[in-house]
């Protein structure tokens, strides 16, 4: 019998959240014991074939219902899964078989139910031809009424701190502006960033090529250009939408079967497709809706391997207007968190990748945004079918970008708690609300992130997409929770009910099979906790995983994680963190919904066909939300020059070139061992984190950023670019005009 616990909810945010899925008419459970849409896992992909033979026709074997059983779903995207119409009876047979993995209701299928019951974003909240003036901790000298020309080009310190090893600050106030050219190794070129988020405003002048104020050799178009296909033609803002846009990018021939109908011209001048044409590409697996080296043979397509994906679920609620906006009008979704998010990877002035190909994916909250299963099939499906560089036939690194996670509060009535304990249930420590263990009282907010079952599908569709090879980045939360490794002591602790195994409050609880939630709580949340490799003596985790550096000091020669006083969260911590990055009160661009102050920009207005646009503004963005974005730029222009680079690659980068700072310059506290340690009552302390602040640290063989060499000539050099001996091996080349030697050696 499965365990039952009580959930304290957020009244309001589940109430809008029924009300805005019942009017796009999602569905819910419904009541009875009767049919329902189950998903089933398998044990191997060696095994679904049979087990969904079996299901579908009537058979004599155990543990299979002995019927004809509709399949609803049969997921190609993922090898292992499909979903059927079952009875409940039938769904807790199945369960019993020992070739299936899992049987739960379908979170796809009943997004009514399940989309964004606990998904939250995790918020509270160089380039030029000169100098330009560079802010950490923000005041209204640096954020003027009315900035002058002097302001045109500023950027924050998650672009100059993260430039070299050292603070920049060091030995100065944090609040002191500086005068600086700040320089990079890459620009992103050729790699794909996906930012999974909320709705966001395409319009911002981050992404909209100007002329003005931008660095030096800032491109300012996107893949869908000028000779990308027969009816291609430039546009002038860089952001592409994966539901809407990148149907063209992977299947031209057929919109340009009957362009007429199936391609328009965007407000930036870019050939995307008519919406509803994007849509139905996604949505059905059939000849009539997409070239047929995409479509299943079953359907009278050619498709095979990793072209046969069969469909996606899009709903019709998903459009430009909503979800993107344009020059005049900002996305009607109120979405707010999307836009910063987006800045910080790739806007032009805030964001490290200013020249990565830039895709975004509004997703979970937004009324017809795509469900966390559906964002994971399409970032698989576009990272294996995109088409390959024109010159070299290789193709472009991924790299996903997700501000968001799963997280339960601490205050269930979840009344044992289990810390460094055998996992068989009987030695748990009971507690109540006056007396909750220091390790749990101390999280921020009360909430801590949580992972979800191996076995769910959610889960299975993660570790798909990091097999397939996507670097997968995220915020680790802003919770002050320790996350460990699984060779730590901590990695099997556990809240739950008396008498709770590890095993049930992993997965044998009612949560965990109904939204994929675990009541584990010092293993990296969801979905950090996809692409876990198990098969070793300890997990390892192959995303990547990414705490909050404050941008307020202690003391003018230190640095802190965040605590929570400036960006009201206070960073996790622990060994499970591959690094730390400015996101504490950072610099970003960001949109009419944002929630705290806007601040004007010298170029917050532009002008395109003779139409002014909107007034672009910035503000002040937070939490690890703000720290993953930063880290996946910086990430990006590493990949550029390492396009074979896999997770491993990027995590031996960090430990052998980006290294640790000095104690004297990243306290790190002293790590706590027991549940009740002193040691908890800290929100600086990095619990056993490595003093890790992330930076742009060569690799061994550098190459140029900005265009690429001629292949044919090797050896040619540019007008005006600089060749520099570069410390570690390999060259460097840089723009050459108002470069600081000092600064690149």
């Amino acid at each position: 019998m499965i365990s039952t616990i009580t959930l304290i909810a957020d009244d309001a945010y589940e109430t809008n959240r029924v009300s805005k899925l019942k009017a796009e008419g999602a569905n819910f459970v419904p009541d009875g014991t009767g049919p329902k849409v189950y998903v089933v896992t398998c044990v191997n992909a060696s095994d679904w074939n049979e087990i969904h033979d079996y299901i579908i026709n009537e058979n004599e074997i155990d543990g299979i219902p002995n019927r004809k059983i509709e399949c609803t779903d049969d997921c190609k995207a993922c090898d292992r899964m499909a979903s059927y119409e079952m009875s409940d009876a039938e769904a807790d047979q199945l369960k019993l078989h020992s070739k299936v993995a899992s049987v739960h209701l379908d979170p796809d299928y009943y997004q009514g139910t399940f989309r964004g019951v606990f998904e939250r974003p995790l918020s509270t909240t160089n380039r030029y031809g000169s100098n330009v003036k560079i802010g950490r901790d923000f005041d209204s000298n640096f954020f003027p009424t009315t900035p002058t020309a002097d302001f045109l080009g500023r950027t924050g310190a998650s672009i100059y701190r993260h430039q070299q090893k050292d603070d920049p600050w060091d030995g100065i106030a944090d609040n002191t502006i500086i005068d600086a050219n700040p320089s990079y190794l890459g620009d992103g070129s050729d790699v794909d960033i996906i930012v999974c988020d909320e709705s966001a405003w395409y319009g911002h002048v981050e992404f909209v090529k100007t002329g003005v104020g931008e660095p030096t050799y800032f491109v300012g178009d996107n893949v869908l250009k000028s000779g990308f296909a027969t009816s291609s033609q430039n546009g002038v803002c860089g952001v592409l939408d994966c539901v809407l846009d990148m149907p063209y990018y992977l299947d031209p021939d057929w919109f340009e079967g009957d362009a007429s109908s199936r391609l328009m011209v965007r407000w930036d001048g870019t050939v995307v497709p008519v919406e509803s044409y994007a849509r139905d590409w996604w949505n059905n697996n059939s000849t009539s809706s997409r070239s047929s080296k995409y479509v299943s043979t079953s359907n009278g397509g050619t498709a095979t391997g990793t072209n046969d994906f069969g469909a996606v679920t899009i709903s019709s609620d998903y459009t430009r207007a909503a979800m993107n906006g344009s020059n005049t009008t900002e996305h009607t979704d109120a979405g707010y968190h999307g836009t910063p998010c987006m800045s910080q990877a790739y806007g032009k002035t805030a964001g490290w990748a200013f020249n990565a190909n830039k895709w975004h994916m509004s997703i979970i909250w937004g009324t017809g945004a795509v469900s966390i299963s559906s964002c994971f099939k399409i970032t698989k499906i576009f990272h294996q079918c995109k088409p390959n560089r024109s010159f070299d036939n290789t193709k472009n690194p991924t790299i996903s970008s997700n501000s968001w996670g799963r997280a339960i509060g601490v205050s269930l009535t979840a009344d044992y708690y289990f810390y460094r304990k055998s996992g068989n249930g009987n030695d748990g420590v009971f507690y109540n609300p006056s007396s909750i263990p220091e390790y749990l009282k101390y999280v921020s907010g009360g909430n801590i992130a949580v992972p979800s079952p191996p076995t769910y599908s959610e889960t299975l569709l993660g570790d798909d997409l990091v097999n397939a090879g996507v670097i997968y980045v995220v915020a680790s939360g802003n919770y002050n929770q320790q996350q460990v490794l699984g060779d730590h002591p901590n990695y099997n602790n556990y809240i739950g009910n008396e008498g709770w195994t590890l095993e049930d409050a992993e997965t044998n609880n009612l949560f965990s099979q109904l939204f994929g939630l675990s009541f584990i709580t010092n293993r990296p949340g969801f979905p950090a906790s996809i692409g876990q490799d198990s098969s070793g003596a300890t997990t390892i985790f192959r995303t990547f995983n990414i705490g909050n550096l404050a941008s307020a000091k202690p003391s003018n020669t230190t640095e802190q994680k965040a605590d929570g006083v400036e960006s009201r969260t206070a960073s996790c911590m622990g060994n499970a963190i591959d690094c730390y990055t400015i996101g504490a009160s950072s610099f970003a661009g960001v949109d009419k919904n944002w929630f705290s102050t806007n601040f004007n920009r010298y170029d917050g207005y532009y002008t395109l066909d003779g139409v002014q646009s909107l007034d672009s503004e910035d503000g002040e963005f937070g939490g690890t939300s703000s720290a993953c974005p930063v880290t996946v730029g910086l990430f990006a222009t590493k990949l550029q020059h390492n396009r074979t680079w896999n997770w491993s690659n990027l995590k031996d980068w960090l430990a052998n070139q980006v290294t640790v700072q000095d104690a004297s310059a990243f306290p790190e506290g002293t790590e706590a061992i027991t549940a009740n340690d002193s040691n908890w009552n800290s929100y600086t302390n990095l619990q056993g984190s490595l003093r890790r602040i992330l930076w742009d640290a060569p690799t061994s063989s550098p190459t140029p950023p900005g265009p690429e060499p001629d292949p044919d000539d090797p050896t040619a050099l540019s007008p005006g670019i600089l060749l520099l001996a570069q410390p570690g091996g390999g060259l460097l080349f840089r723009p050459g005009d108002g470069m600081s030697i000092k600064k690149l050696i």
